[in-house]
Parts: structure tokens; C-alpha cells; sequence
């Protein structure tokens, strides 16, 4: 097997892990529990998980925990695991910290503890990585800077030219920490770059079921602490939390919603130094967390070139954008995010090939488009449409989409009016939504 040949088998055969980040994302890392790197008889009492999002694209992660040693004191090499980066121009020395991980910091019973780096293969079981602490020999497992040009090689995994081997590797802390008798106070705080893709503002994955490797394979009183620099809105899975609500400390907008990608999450907005808290008590995580940003909004990344798209149409014709199902609600957009009785309202499917929903310029690539009287670049100009920075765009309504004729048919072209005239517009030089929002 050559060497593209073998990447490509794992790829492949690790799929799962890298559609999370597929290409037009930038995947930094996920924090997770500080896990032992053998069986011990301490258990985990307590953990207060207080993340934080920053408004420089970085979150801060503080974590208070209090270990119940059972028995003698002893000393535990404890580690912390961090994903490469995936997809990003990640530093090229591999022998330094995370590249995107700063401030880390680990306090034991009020003193501070000193930590070495290394990085570890990772082992794939089900389709889920889990860490072999064992660190790797960078003498002989290279990255995608330094090997032979014929190896391609994605940049978070390494490659063995001895063993035509490659795996993919994690970013292990790993620190001693010496446990007495009864309970121990352990602190630990990072700063970390967060992730981002076409279709979410940014995600701060985070490893909660290493926490099942201790004594106990549980948390015994756990509470999860979510608070913002400036005002946002996020999502979380809520499979981990059904047992218990989530609260905040000023009135802020809690949903929990539902849609065909998502099954059953929450959606919350806080403003700028609310906290989203979430407690329970034998906690035992089955799956990982991760905080999410999706960009339902139009005109992003993630909805242009999109043709169609679900509506809500209430009793008097209000049509509003649908987002996802909340109880006996639709959660809806329109300028903002907001609920439609589901008994007062329908969901239709629009479609720019019925000639439903609105245009318009897709300033990312023209400033000025021509209208053509037929869907072709040799037919005449009826007319043209411009965009003006910090204005409102014109808004056409869409009358159609069609093949382009001749050479032109590479594109799709929107059937519009304009003015008194009908004409077509290059479909990737417009942005279509179902609903007038402007």
C-alpha cells in the first residue's frame, strides 16, 4: 500500500472524527476532565465546570475539583489531553504545548504544580479515540512539515517513514500530584482558541466521560457554569441534562428545541456576564459536550447558495423563517429569533424553483451584477443591480430558477423583476431567502 493510499484508508476508516471538522471548518482542540493515567481508589466528590466565552474567539476554562482519597497518600501522575488541531496552520513545533492552548495552569491544595508536555498516539475503539499516554518518539513520528513531499499528510496526523505507519496524536500535560489522605482541592485553568465552521459561529467542545475512569466512574456533585464576555446565544445537546433544568442568574431566553439534524437540544442567549447553570448529582456522562453557536441567520456561510428552506405561515399569512420545533411552538426568525403556535400556524417547504421567497445581491462576490433578458452571459442587459456598502440591499422577489442556456448553463440563473422589466441574474451571484427580512 502507498503512502496516499494508506492515509486514505484511515480516513476512512476514521470518518466519524473528521466530518466533525470537515474542510471548511478550523478544528483547535477540546478540553477535557483531568483523568488518571492509572486505577486508582480516588474518587471524584465535586466538579464546578465554569467556561467562558471570550470576544477575542478564545474560551477560558475553569475547573474546581475536590478528589476523596480513600486511602494512603500517594502520588498520581495525572494528564491532560488536548485534540490536534485539524484543518489550521497550526505552529510547526510539535515539542511546545497546544499551539492554541495558553494559560494553563494546575493548583493542588493551594500550591501549583509544574507539567511536562509530550504528544501521545490516540486509539480508535467504536469510532471513538481514547489516548495511549504513552508519549511518542518525535525522533522518528513526523507531522505534515516535515516529511517527503510525496506523503500527503493531514496536519494532526503524524507519520513513522520506518514503519510506513501513521497516527493520529493528541497534546498530553502531564503533572504529579501528590494526593493525602481524605479530601483534595485540585484547580485548573486554561485558555483555549475556539473552533469554528460554515455552519456554526464557533463550538467549544469539551470531555466530560473521562471523568468515569476514577473510583467512583462518576461525578458525584457536578455543576456546569456557562457565562459570556459580551452577549450571545448558543446551543447544547441536551441528552446529558434531562434530569435537571438549567437556570440563570438574570432573565434570559432558555429553549429546548428540536429539528432534523438536532433530535432534542437547548438553545439559550445570555447577555454579557449571565451564567447558564446546570447541576446534578451522580453525574454519570455517557457522551462529550459541546457548545455551539449555529448560524440560523441569513446570509451566512452556511445558507448561501441554498434554494430552498422551511417557512412557518401563520393564520393571517405572516410568513417567518423556521428554525426548529419547541413544544407546542415553532421557534422561528424573522429579524429575530421568537415562537409561533404550532396550532395557529403551518410549515411549507419554499422553494426558488416555485418562485417563492427573495433576492438578493450576494456582496461576497460582485458589488454590481447584470441582468439578463435571458439566463445566458450572450444575451442583452435589461439591467443592473448594485450593493452600497452600510445600506440596505434592494430586494427582488423570485420569480423562478433556471438552467442557463448555451455555455451558461455551468449556472443555475433567478428569474426576477426589475423595475418594469423581467430578466435573470447568475444564481452564485445572488443570495436567496425564503422570507423578507430586510
Amino acid at each position: 500500500m502507498n503512502h496516499k493510499q494508506l492515509i486514505l484508508s484511515f480516513l476512512l476508516m476514521t470518518c466519524s472524527l473528521l466530518t466533525a471538522s470537515a474542510n471548511d471548518g478550523v478544528y483547535f482542540t477540546s478540553g477535557n476532565f483531568l483523568v488518571p493515567t492509572q486505577e486508582t481508589d480516588i474518587s471524584v466528590d465535586r466538579e464546578i465546570l465554569t467556561i467562558t466565552i471570550g470576544n477575542d474567539g478564545f474560551a477560558r476554562v475553569d475547573v474546581y475539583y475536590e478528589f476523596m482519597n480513600h486511602g494512603a497518600s500517594k502520588t498520581v501522575t495525572m494528564a491532560f489531553e488536548a485534540d490536534a488541531p485539524y484543518n489550521a496552520d497550526a505552529p510547526k513545533n510539535l515539542r511546545a504545548p497546544h499551539p492554541y492552548i495558553n494559560h494553563f495552569t494546575a493548583n493542588m491544595n493551594g500550591q501549583p504544580l509544574s507539567y511536562d508536555n509530550a504528544l501521545v498516539p490516540l486509539r480508535y475503539t467504536d469510532g471513538k479515540a481514547n489516548a495511549d499516554f504513552t508519549p511518542l518518539d518525535l525522533t522518528q513520528w513526523k507531522n505534515d512539515k516535515e516529511v517527503p513531499p510525496l506523503v500527503d499528510l493531514p496536519n494532526n496526523l503524524l507519520y513513522n517513514a520506518k514503519l510506513d505507519s501513521i497516527v493520529p496524536f493528541a497534546y498530553a500535560y502531564f503533572f504529579k500530584a501528590t494526593f493525602q489522605p481524605g479530601r483534595n482541592i485540585v484547580r485548573h485553568t486554561y485558555r483555549y482558541r475556539m473552533s469554528y465552521n460554515v455552519a456554526q459561529r464557533f463550538t467549544i467542545p469539551y470531555w466530560l466521560t473521562p471523568a468515569t475512569r476514577w473510583a467512583n466512574h462518576q461525578i458525584d456533585h457536578f455543576t456546569l457554569r456557562i457565562t459570556a464576555d459580551e452577549p450571545t446565544s448558543f446551543c447544547l445537546a441536551d441528552s446529558l441534562f434531562r434530569d435537571a433544568p438549567f437556570t440563570t442568574n438574570r432573565h434570559n431566553d432558555i429553549y429546548h428545541l428540536s429539528n432534523d439534524l438536532n433530535p432534542s437540544m437547548i438553545f439559550a442567549r445570555i447577555g454579557a456576564g449571565d451564567t447558564l447553570t446546570w447541576q446534578a448529582t451522580h453525574f454519570r456522562p455517557t457522551a462529550d459536550m459541546c457548545i455551539e453557536a449555529p448560524t440560523w441567520e441569513r446570509g451566512t456561510i452556511a445558507t448561501i447558495g441554498q434554494t430552498s428552506a422551511k417557512v412557518v405561515v401563520d393564520q393571517q399569512g405572516q410568513v417567518s423563517r423556521y428554525i426548529a420545533n419547541c413544544g407546542d411552538n415553532y421557534f422561528i426568525d424573522v429579524q429575530d429569533y421568537g415562537l409561533v403556535k404550532k396550532s395557529e400556524s403551518h410549515i411549507e417547504e419554499y422553494a426558488a424553483e416555485k418562485g417563492q421567497g427573495y433576492l438578493v445581491i450576494n456582496d461576497a462576490m460582485a458589488h454590481r451584477v447584470n441582468v439578463r433578458q435571458r439566463p445566458t452571459t450572450k444575451s442583452a442587459i435589461v439591467g443592473q443591480i448594485s450593493y452600497h456598502a452600510n445600506e440596505l440591499p434592494d430586494v427582488f422577489p423570485c420569480l423562478g430558477l433556471v438552467e442557463g442556456q448555451g455555455r451558461s448553463n455551468a449556472w443555475q440563473w433567478f428569474k426576477l423583476r426589475i423595475g418594469n422589466t423581467t430578466g435573470y441574474v447568475r444564481q452564485d451571484l445572488m443570495v436567496w431567502d425564503p422570507i423578507d427580512s430586510y
